[in-house]
């Protein structure tokens, strides 16, 4: 007897439980404060290459907006480094700040980004670390994907601390063009090591790479701080381990209450065409 009325109840317990649930759904807004929906946000490298080097400013927006961030226009932006010199940036278009092409920077040498935008000033500062050398390139064919995996080669120096960042060019054309692309790492496992043979594209694994290709590695030396970033950065993007995402901020290197990342990288270059 008390069985055969378990069930029913049982039953009824769960549609009670679900309706209830139902009926307290509540659409929850999220409350900003809006002086936190206008703080400034930075993209800025400089680079080993003698080439025009970009600085990218926005403002964050809220969090249910659809159109594009708003663009940063009229801020004074230049770059100096600690041996004297100054490199003043133009705004090119809105939000995009550029040096003169002429302009590269070396390793060791610290630099740091002065941004002043409303009455506020903004700094950020990296020092350019060493890189390694590529020997070559090679390819290897994936049979279940088919197309070809990059292979780097090439001696790691020692002493611990250096981490690198890929970016691939596929026929002069970027197609690591997002931080979900782009492939880091440190040399905690590798360092004074000779990499024999080390994917390139292991991240994305999608960039279909076919016969004929001609495919450029361009290798980055990053400090630390700019490889926790991108990890954060990769990290929310992918949303984490099993789907979680970190409970913190991203970090940042700009002073002053802004966002973002400026780095000192040097590159080198690798070339190969596929066969």
């Amino acid at each position: 007897m008390i069985m055969k009325s378990f069930k029913p109840l049982y039953t009824t317990l769960l549609l009670a439980i679900s309706l209830l649930m139902m009926a307290c759904e509540e659409k929850i807004e999220l409350k900003v404060p809006d002086h936190q929906l206008s703080i400034l946000v930075v993209d800025g490298m400089i680079t080993s290459d003698t080439t025009t080097h970009h600085v990218f400013l926005s403002l964050t927006g809220s969090f249910y907006m659809d159109e594009i961030t708003p663009r940063v226009s009229g801020a004074q932006v230049s770059i100096s480094d600690n041996l004297g010199n100054v490199f003043p940036l133009t705004e090119g278009s809105p939000g995009i700040y550029q040096t003169q092409p002429d302009v590269y920077g070396q390793v060791g040498v610290t630099y740091t980004l002065h941004i002043v935008h409303e009455g506020k000033t903004y700094q950020a500062t990296s020092t350019m670390k060493r890189n390694a050398p590529i020997d070559s390139l090679s390819q290897r064919w994936d049979p279940m994907l088919e197309y070809y995996r990059i292979l780097l080669y090439g001696q790691e120096p020692a002493g611990k601390g250096d981490c690198y960042m890929w970016h691939l060019y596929r026929n002069g054309v970027r197609v690591t063009y997002n931080i979900a692309k782009v492939m880091v790492t440190d040399d905690n496992f590798i360092d004074g090591n000779y990499i024999n043979g080390f994917e390139v594209d292991w991240w994305a694994n999608d960039f279909n790479f076919q016969s004929g290709d001609t495919i450029t590695v361009a290798q980055h030396s990053l400090t630390r701080e700019a490889y926790d970033f991108i990890l954060a950065v990769f990290t929310e993007h992918n949303g984490g381990m099993g789907g979680m995402r970190p409970p913190a901020n991203l970090p940042s290197n700009i002073s002053n209450g802004a966002k973002g990342l400026f780095h000192a990288s040097a590159v080198n270059y690798a070339t190969r065409v596929l066969d």
